[in-house]
């Protein structure tokens, strides 16, 4: 798919992005820094939201289970099964 085909970044995207990779890099200060400079932090935090139910799913399809179920792992146990 071309850019041009591409459907538009949410607002908050790039945030929401910025924010993971500092968590990834357990970098809580930087991750702050990112979420108190944000034009608005609610559009990041509904990114994030996004992105990790996309990638649930994908982790559902992955193991070839219902998303439901990776749901109710993820509630009973506290884990990510990616």
């Amino acid at each position: 798919m071309s850019s041009a085909d591409a459907p538009p970044v949410p607002a908050g995207f790039d945030t929401a992005i910025a924010m993971a990779e500092a968590a990834a890099n357990h970098n809580p200060s930087w991750w702050n820094e990112i979420r108190t400079h944000a034009g608005d932090s609610a559009d990041g935090e509904y990114c994030s939201s996004l992105l990790l139910g996309a990638l649930l799913q994908s982790a559902a399809h992955r193991l070839g289970v219902p998303t439901a179920d990776v749901w109710a792992y993820i509630r009973r146990t506290g884990e990510l099964p990616l």
